[in-house]
C-alpha cells in the first residue's frame, strides 16, 4: 500500500514536471538555440533573392520590432523587409479583396534558385506556409489599415512576413535532418514550435 502511494506520488510528480516544461508563451521569442545547428539542412542554402532580401532588410532595419494585435507585425524589419522582398519578387497579388500571395509565381522563384535535392521539402513547407497565410488574408489587411503603430511608417501588411516565418518554424518542426544537442537546447526549440507552429518570431 505505502510502495503504491510512492509510486504514484513519484507519477504526479514527473506529470507535473512535463506539463511545466510543455507551458512556452507562443506570443513571446523562442528559446535561444540556434536552428542551423539542431537542424543543419537550414544552413544548406538559400531560399529566396539573398541580395533583394538584404536590401530590404537594412531599410527597416532602423525602425523597432513591434507586435501588433491579431497576428505578426505591421512595422519594423520582420513585417516590412518580408512586403519589400515579395514585393520586389512580384509574388503579392493586390487587388480589391485585399493583399494575397501568388504561390505558384512564389514557387517559380524558390525553384529557380534553391538547390534541386532542397527544392522538395521548400515546396512542403512554402505550400503549407501560403496556404495559410493567405487563409488569414483579411485580418491582415485590416491591421494593415490601422493607425500606424510606428512613428512615420506606414503599416506593411503582414502576409509576407507570417509566410516566412510560417516556413522557418515548419523547417524547424520537420526539419529533414534534425540533430538533437541537449546543450544547444535543441528538444526545447523543438517543443516550442511544436507547441507554437505559427509563432511570429
Amino acid at each position: 500500500m505505502c510502495t503504491r502511494a510512492i509510486v504514484t506520488g513519484f507519477v504526479t510528480i514527473i506529470i507535473a514536471l512535463v506539463a511545466v516544461k510543455a507551458q512556452w508563451n507562443c506570443a513571446g521569442p523562442p528559446p535561444s538555440a540556434s536552428p542551423k545547428i539542431c537542424c543543419p539542412w537550414m544552413d544548406g542554402g538559400t531560399t529566396y533573392n539573398d541580395t533583394i532580401y538584404v536590401m530590404c532588410w537594412e531599410r527597416y532595419s532602423i525602425y523597432p520590432l513591434i507586435p501588433v494585435p491579431g497576428g505578426g507585425y505591421a512595422g519594423g524589419p520582420a513585417g516590412c523587409a518580408a512586403e519589400c522582398l515579395f514585393n520586389y519578387l512580384g509574388v503579392l497579388d493586390i487587388n480589391h479583396r485585399g493583399t494575397l500571395i501568388n504561390k505558384p509565381a512564389l514557387v517559380r522563384h524558390v525553384q529557380e534558385i534553391s538547390d534541386p535535392e532542397r527544392y522538395p521539402f521548400m515546396y512542403e513547407s512554402l505550400n503549407y506556409c501560403v496556404d495559410e497565410a493567405n487563409r488569414r488574408y483579411q485580418i491582415f489587411g485590416e491591421i494593415q489599415q490601422r493607425d500606424p503603430v510606428i512613428s512615420g511608417l506606414d503599416n506593411c501588411n503582414p502576409i509576407s512576413g507570417f509566410a516566412m516565418s510560417c516556413m522557418h518554424a515548419y523547417s524547424i518542426r520537420f526539419c529533414p535532418d534534425w540533430t538533437p544537442n541537449d546543450e544547444e537546447g535543441c528538444d526545447d526549440l523543438l517543443d516550442f514550435y511544436n507547441q507554437c507552429p505559427l509563432n511570429p518570431y
